[in-house]
């Protein structure tokens, strides 16, 4: 259960700023983002449910606070990814700073604040992530 549901965030997490692309580049991201990015994330919030309900899970209070504060974080950073791209920044730029950004505090907090160990298989899964972010920003 647990990789499938790995494997649904993995593609769900390039859809959503992949919509906010298509957005811009129409010219529809001012007067629609908050409707796109409402939605996006009422589907993601249903499609978590129906994973529990069916897995017969149910999460203990701290785990959803923990959830509804990654999914405000989430939000604010597609929320600013839009208006930058808004701004008529290119996604060539927007983009990479964005995930990098994100790699980078993820990495920064789990070796700062919680005093995680990387090993070999981290170490590969930054440095791969790093060498995506360089080979997208030249393309």
């Amino acid at each position: 259960m647990w990789l499938r549901l790995m494997l649904i965030a993995f593609l769900a997490n390039g859809l959503g700023p992949f919509g906010l692309k298509i957005l811009a580049e129409e010219g529809l991201s001012e007067a629609f983002h908050y409707q796109y990015l409402l939605l996006w994330y009422a589907g993601g919030f249903a499609l978590t449910l129906v994973a529990l309900l069916a897995g017969r899970m149910r999460p203990n209070p701290r785990e959803i606070a923990i959830a509804a504060g990654m999914g405000f974080g989430s939000f604010a950073g597609q929320l600013c990814t839009s208006l930058a791209l808004e701004c008529n920044i290119p996604g060539h730029i927007v983009f990479p700073i964005t995930t990098g950004g994100s790699l980078f505090v993820v990495s920064a907090a789990g070796v700062i604040l919680f005093r995680e160990k990387v090993g070999p298989y981290g170490i590969a899964g930054i440095v791969v992530g790093i060498a995506s972010l360089i080979i997208l920003s030249l393309t």
